[in-house]
């Protein structure tokens, strides 16, 4: 079955409602949510304040779409393993340090989406506050089909709380994140929390 491309008009749409996104980006995690308005997000764009609102109801509308498309970035890391791929516990502590790694490198690229999310969003509007833990938990629920894999083939404790622990990972992963991003941490950071969280980790999952 054939599919219609796109028509230019719909293109050009989605390049205009992108762009307004990226000001936003800007303006949010420059002058903080409150302090924002619609008016400084159509000034770094020369645009007017109507050409905003075609493209989004109101400030918050843009907030969300920003969280929408921050979250997802966050998710296609941790889905790009395989959970099953582990067989030994040295094969799962790599793991670890490559999805850690992916993250701290999506943050670390474009800090102003860690701003969004790990200090704007969750001091904000309920709904949003909302979102953001939805895609916190669904994380964790990814995070935990790696803990399975390694409790099935043995690695990891048979008596493993996996649901808890998957939580557990997550937070310090995004402390990790946001400690990295929110205080004038030494530029090897990264790497010493990355070689210190798994064996944190696996000292206490790993089969006794």
């Amino acid at each position: 079955m054939r599919t219609t491309p796109p028509s230019p008009i719909a293109n050009r749409a989605e390049a205009r409602r992108e762009q307004i996104l990226e000001a936003a980006l800007d303006v949010f995690s420059e002058k903080g949510y409150h302090e924002a308005g619609i008016a400084d997000i159509a000034g770094k764009l020369n645009i007017g304040h109507g050409t905003c609102y075609r493209y989004f109801k109101n400030k918050l509308d843009i907030l969300h779409a920003l969280v929408d498309r921050i979250l997802l970035g966050l998710l296609e890391v941790v889905r790009k393993e395989s959970p099953e791929k582990s067989n030994t516990i040295e094969e799962y502590r790599n793991q670890i340090k490559n999805i850690g790694w992916e993250l701290f490198q999506l943050f670390s690229k474009d800090p102003r989406q860690a701003k969004i999310v790990f200090f704007e969003a969750m001091a904000l509007d309920e709904t949003v506050k909302r979102k953001v833990q939805l895609g916190i938990d669904k994380s964790a629920r990814l995070t935990e089909l790696y803990l399975k894999n390694g409790v099935k083939k043995g690695f990891l404790r048979k008596e493993l709380d996996t649901r808890i622990a998957s939580q557990a990972v997550n937070a310090m992963m995004f402390e990790g994140i946001r400690i990295n991003l929110s205080s004038k941490v030494d530029s090897k950071f990264a790497k010493r929390w990355l070689e210190e969280m798994p064996t944190l980790m696996l000292e206490g999952m790993g089969k006794r």
